[in-house]
């Protein structure tokens, strides 16, 4: 089994907590226990314990495969791009990162860091912070100084019927992603964040929205109710499967908000959804 979170944002309370239900007793007696997990981005910016997330990630890569993408904000930080929304105190909190943290991002030897997406060939996985189209085929030429918005980490699923670029990135149309993935994947699930709303597609003869009809059941985990919404895969169709914020405590001031996480479980396979309420 896998566990799959995004968008944790510097906000140790919220993995902690994630960390701390997905490995209850009454967790792992009711789904399992998981073997590696499956980080799509954005550990940083935005919260204010950036030093501890990070700490708590190198930790556990000491007992579980961790495997990991960049997302948009890990990317701004590291690249020293400005994105707006942190604090003056997250951006105190971030100056405080060393290079033995900054190590947990792999350095590629073109020096970029870390991944763009990975692929689990045998269980049928594309990984994205954003979304998975080739930023070569939808970047125009004269895309010069904004060029990185069109990146993986910065693409997002589209509300509209038509796809466009504007300063938050690239919208895709679902039927998009599933065609660009299908050359890589037969039968796939994407998994993405950076939205931080909850979402998901099927395509089968068409393309679903499916998220709607998911209705949530309530369990009981520790001293936490859980919000669990469960997707049966079907083993002949496609999936695009958007997980909710991680991390929120950048974002209180936008409304309170409670952290979200999910597992890929594979006999019989399925993704399900929880959202954890105080």
């Amino acid at each position: 089994m896998d566990l799959v979170i995004s968008d944790i944002h510097a906000d140790i309370d919220a993995l902690d907590k994630i960390l701390n239900v997905a490995s209850s007793k009454e967790f792992t007696k009711k789904h399992g226990k998981f073997s590696r997990i499956i980080n799509l981005g954005d550990i940083l910016e935005r919260g204010t314990h950036p030093k501890e997330v990070i700490a708590k990630l190198k930790s556990l890569e000491k007992s579980y495969p961790i495997l990991s993408v960049m997302g948009n904000h890990d990317e701004a930080f590291l690249y020293k791009r400005m994105v707006s929304g942190s604090s003056f105190a997250s951006m105190d909190a971030h100056t405080q990162l060393n290079d033995e943290d900054i190590s947990f991002f792999e350095q590629n030897s073109d020096g970029t860091f870390g991944k763009q997406e990975f692929m689990d060939q045998k269980n049928g996985l594309f990984c994205v912070h954003g979304g998975p189209l080739d930023p070569d085929k939808i970047m125009p030429k004269n895309a010069l100084d904004d060029s990185w918005l069109y990146q993986r980490t910065w693409q997002r699923l589209t509300d509209e019927d038509f796809e466009f670029f504007n300063y938050y990135g690239y919208h895709y149309k679902a039927s998009s992603a599933f065609a660009e993935v299908k050359k890589h994947l037969k039968n796939h699930i994407i998994l993405c964040g950076h939205q931080h709303l909850e979402a998901a597609m099927v395509q089968d003869s068409h393309i679903h929205e499916i998220y709607s009809a998911l209705r949530p059941t309530k369990e009981k985990i520790s001293d936490h109710i859980l919000d669990t919404r469960e997707i049966e895969i079907n083993p002949s169709s496609n999936y695009l499967i958007r997980l909710g914020l991680g991390g929120p405590e950048g974002y209180y001031r936008n409304g309170s908000t409670v952290p979200h996480f999910a597992i890929v479980e594979y006999n019989p396979k399925k993704v399900v959804l929880f959202t954890i309420n105080p």
